[in-house]
């Protein structure tokens, strides 16, 4: 049985600890949970999205932002993203390669993302079929119409322009860095 810790609104341990099945169900109104999301983005500045498998409790069948899931108990933020992006896209990376961008509210749910730079060919990537159905390469615009049109985990758009616009800034100064 997975565990997870709860945390308070302002993100920090309450040292309460709730099984992943019932954790929405029993979580008291000043309680959350910690979630992390890794955005891979490549150096063209596309998103590698991955839909999310037709059987899955949230968000059935959506697009989604590359990969993510619950932060276990005693697990941190960044080894849950290091974990989850292995066993979503079989891709394990060093914990350097990936950069904390923010960490937003959604109701119950602390909601931690992290930008990844690296081209990543997808026939190399091996799917969690029972998690990802298929994943592809979105500019900006795309990711944006898609949760307009509901084919996409509902994120606000202000979120998404955040990510990509970290990813912007990032390849700027790899540009500036290298001049």
């Amino acid at each position: 049985m997975e565990l997870v810790d709860v945390y308070t609104a302002g993100k920090e341990k309450t040292g309460k600890v709730l099984a992943r099945k019932s954790v929405f169900r029993e979580l008291a109104d000043d309680e959350r949970i910690l979630l992390v999301h890794t955005c891979i983005f490549s150096s063209d500045n596309k998103l590698l999205i991955q839909q999310r498998q037709k059987t899955k409790d949230h968000y059935p069948g959506c697009w989604d932002v590359s990969a993510g899931g619950f932060v276990l108990a005693g697990e941190n933020s960044l080894n849950a993203a290091i974990r989850e992006t292995v066993e979503e896209l079989g891709l394990n990376l060093q914990s350097g390669r990936f950069v904390f961008v923010c960490c937003e509210p959604f109701g119950k749910v602390l909601d931690d993302f992290y930008n990844i730079y690296i081209d990543v060919d997808i026939p190399v990537l091996y799917l969690q079929k029972t998690e990802v159905m298929r994943v592809a390469w979105a500019e900006r615009g795309a990711v944006l119409q898609m949760i307009r049109d509901g084919r996409f985990v509902d994120y606000a758009e202000e979120l998404i322009a955040k990510l990509f616009d970290a990813a912007e800034s990032r390849k700027r100064w790899e540009t500036n860095k290298t001049t």
